[in-house]
């Protein structure tokens, strides 16, 4: 379509240049034309005629047809007189001088810019009278004149545009060529010619090429970031090559020996395998989807409460159950994160009383999409009977935390002896998940001992970590094995037996929990074998037995307090502590926590040791001595923060309670 375009244009011109050169030929003399164009002389204008008779003809006439109010019967009458100065040499018209002429002089540059302004208003008056006749026209329907109307307005306008850009091409001081050329593309309605784009790099804009390349510098950014966590990914999965194994085979769970005189503080709980066999303990998964950085600083999420959901229960043993804790919006993630042997905890409403309890967590960190509390029943435990009887999937539980200071990450020592009893053994396979997950290089002896094989919890998963991590060292020894088959080591953890499990042991550090009794029956061995008391660190379970104040009476002293006085603010109550009868003098037998459970104070509490802090209160005034301050951090030892549990008052005391 460009190239029919292009040739119109080219057999246009040359038809106009014909016709120019034609006419220039035949042009006659003004008393000739004043002879054959009467109608001059009484001072009417032709199109193309000014006044004075000179042409103004530039170019081709527009429209190229005869001139307005001149017919075609009056041209026919005259072409005789026409036909007869054919033979004479006319003067050139006016475009082909400018074209010959090398410059215009004062003179002729005048007479163009007359003979432009003429045109100019031969088309302002044409116009004129076309919009006359067409205004007339229309309420009559005569659409011939309407037709003759707008043509004579076209017409118009093409003279007063050429006679425009005459002017204009003087008042811009161009050549006479070049006022003849601009006046012979106005005439055929020729466009001007673009001016020359420049050249730039590529064919594109300094714009565009900085697009381009801030593009492809995002691609490059991108791809460096996606092979760097490639390269992250597999490293991670090769550090974790050595944990992939068969599942485990099923076996009766196991449950925790010695029992605690109450309510314990179970440990938290374990990780079922994708297919748990009837009747046995979970594996941990062959690889967590994700895994977070843990260090051995406190958890992002310190002091979090809120509300987790049961996602599932597993039986582990008949009195012991796993609850998977999920977060209870629709988040993917758990809003905590949390530090291998930290514990949660938990608060119910259980007969119109407020009872806490603290649960460890037995998962590992590395998954944040749910944390395991593994709970056992005990028969004088409120919230453990409640949660392994009553407790079903979709149940919301109030919890807080992560809290606690008996962890480890591998940070810490490149070995560890994890000794636990019983239900004790929750925090240690949350360490021992962990290390293993990171193919951690240290030796890891995993140390146990429990009441009878039925009660070993986790023992499934014990033994597939161990066959699939040679560095992780299992001992076990039970108590009653009469009647069950078992081949392992019998009896309790003695001296001896231990040494024998754990090489070295003095030199090693060594976590151990499980059962006040128990506990104090291992930390005695372990003083035995020369282990120095700095690398042992303990976490009990369970409430402490009281101590009778007299052989055969109960934990409540039959004598009359004669410690300081201790005064509950808030409630507008006081009473004297016990002192140590045996002792007689202070520190007293007593804590705040004991009194204000006397007096019905109600403050709260869950460990009963030291490391929850459940039971903080403000005290206002006096002195007090605590033995265990794990769960006070520096702000709380400056505004007067103590935890109930442990205090014992040195002189009268008061407490914001």
């Amino acid at each position: 379509m460009t190239q029919r375009k292009r040739l119109l244009s080219v057999v246009s011109l040359g038809f106009c240049l014909s016709l120019a050169a034609s006419r220039s030929s035949a042009q006659i003399t003004a008393e000739e034309h004043a002879s054959h164009h009467p109608s001059e002389s009484t001072g009417s204008v032709s199109p193309g005629v000014p006044a004075g008779g000179m042409p103004t003809n530039f170019g081709p006439p527009a429209g190229m047809g005869p001139p307005a109010g001149v017919g075609p019967a009056a041209g026919m009458g005259n072409m005789a007189e026409m036909m007869k100065g054919m033979g004479q040499p006319p003067p050139k018209q006016l475009y082909p001088s400018l074209m010959s002429l090398p410059e215009l002089t004062p003179e002729k540059r005048r007479e163009v810019e007359q003979q432009a302004a003429q045109r100019m208003m031969t088309g302002i008056r044409l116009l004129g009278q076309g919009v006359n006749r067409l205004n007339e026209s229309i309420p009559t329907n005569d659409f011939a004149a309407m037709e003759e109307a707008t043509a004579q307005m076209r017409e118009a306008i093409a003279q007063f545009e050429s006679g425009v850009a005459a002017r204009r091409t003087l008042a811009e001081g161009r050549a006479p060529r070049e006022i003849a050329l601009a006046w012979f593309k106005q005439e055929m309605n020729l466009s001007p010619a673009a001016a020359p784009t420049p050249r730039r790099p590529f064919g594109v804009t300094p714009f565009h090429l900085f697009t381009m390349a801030l593009l492809i510098a995002f691609s490059f950014a991108m791809l460096a970031m996606y092979f760097f966590k490639m390269r992250r990914a597999a490293a991670l999965f090769g550090r974790m090559e050595a944990g992939k194994g068969p599942p485990p085979p099923g076996s009766a769970p196991e449950l925790a020996g010695g029992k605690p005189p109450s309510d314990d503080k179970p440990p938290s709980g374990s990780k079922p395998p994708p297919s748990p066999p009837a009747g046995g303990s979970a594996a941990s998964p062959e690889s967590p989807p994700f895994v977070a950085e843990v260090a051995s600083s406190p958890p992002v999420t310190a002091n979090w409460r809120g509300q987790l959901r049961v996602g599932s229960i597993l039986t582990e043993t008949p009195s012991v159950k796993t609850f998977r804790l999920l977060p209870s919006s629709n988040d993917r993630f758990l809003p905590f994160t949390f530090i291998p042997g930290q514990f949660l905890n938990l608060a119910f409403s259980i007969g119109g009383a407020r009872m806490n309890r603290s649960y460890s967590i037995s998962s590992s960190p590395n998954q944040r999409e749910y944390v395991d509390l593994t709970v056992r029943r005990e028969l004088r435990g409120a919230i453990s009977r409640h949660m392994v009887d009553l407790l079903k999937v979709g149940d919301r539980i109030e919890a807080g935390g992560p809290v606690g200071k008996f962890t480890f990450t591998g940070k810490e020592s490149d070995h560890i002896v994890l000794i636990s009893a019983g239900v004790g053994i929750t925090p240690m396979m949350s360490i021992t998940r962990y290390l293993t997950e990171q193919s951690w290089p240290g030796d890891i002896f995993f140390i146990y001992t429990c009441h009878a094989p039925s009660d070993f919890i986790f023992a499934n998963e014990i033994a597939a970590l161990r066959t699939r991590h040679p560095k992780l060292h299992v001992a076990v020894t039970i108590s009653k094995t009469e009647g069950t088959g078992w081949k392992g080591d019998r009896g309790r953890i003695t001296k001896e037996w231990l040494a024998r499990a754990v090489p070295d042991l003095p030199s090693r550090r060594i976590h151990v929990c499980g059962p006040p009794s128990q506990m104090e029956s291992i930390k005695a061995i372990l003083t035995e074998l020369n282990v120095p008391p700095d690398q042992v660190k303990t976490e009990a379970f369970g409430t402490p037995k009281p101590i009778p104040s007299e052989p055969g009476t109960t934990a409540q002293p039959t004598a009359p307090a004669t410690g300081p006085l201790v005064t509950f603010s808030k409630n507008h109550k006081s009473a004297k502590v016990h002192l140590d009868l045996q002792r007689g003098d202070s520190p007293p037998e007593q804590t705040i926590l004991e009194l204000s459970e006397e007096l019905g104070i109600g403050i709260e509490f869950s460990c009963r040791v030291g490391t929850c802090g459940v039971c903080k209160v403000k005290m206002t005034s006096g002195e007090v001595e605590q033995a265990v301050q794990d769960a006070l951090d520096a702000d709380d030892k400056t505004h007067g923060i103590i935890l109930a549990c442990q205090a014992k008052p040195r002189g009268p005391v008061t407490v914001a309670a």
